[in-house]
């Protein structure tokens, strides 16, 4: 009881993201971005930079060694989610295998095979097809808006 309350546990907080960002108009948003974390900058005379962060101060935004951003010229900021595809494909894995064993466990002793050589074709190959399925599922992953400048 207490193993499987720790390992509950383990698995939420392993699932929260790393930061929360929500959408604003606080400039102080920015200076949570990591370096190296990419993002996509669209500034007021309507270009777009993607790029790598190297630095936010209280008005600058880095994204290269030689492109600064001013806080006046920024008007929106998203973040790049590169999704869950490997957490689904574990999931699959996982539950493939699980099924797999059932299915072995279930093949009758009056068969050519014993039911130990089932499980042990049916685990992998039920994992694998677990996990390529999870890893074709959608996994939300995309550019988040966290920085929009309000306008009057």
């Amino acid at each position: 009881m207490r193993f499987s309350r720790w390992i509950l546990s383990v698995a939420v907080l392993a699932s929260l993201p790393p930061m929360s960002f929500g959408q604003t108009s606080d400039w102080g948003i920015l200076r949570q971005l990591v370096p190296g974390q990419k993002v996509k900058v669209e500034t007021a005379d309507g270009k777009t930079h993607v790029g790598k962060v190297e630095s936010t101060t209280d008005g600058v935004l880095q994204l290269r060694k030689d492109q600064l951003l001013q806080r006046q010229d920024v008007q929106r900021v998203s973040i790049w989610n590169s999704g869950h595809h490997g957490r689904n494909a574990l999931v699959g894995l996982g539950a493939g295998a699980a099924f797999g064993i059932a299915a072995g466990a279930s093949c009758g002793t009056d068969s050519i095979v014993s039911r130990g050589q089932c499980m042990a074709v049916g685990a992998p190959l039920f994992g694998g097809v677990g996990a390529g399925i999870g890893a074709l599922l959608p996994s939300h992953g995309g550019w988040r808006e966290i920085y929009r400048i309000s306008l009057p």
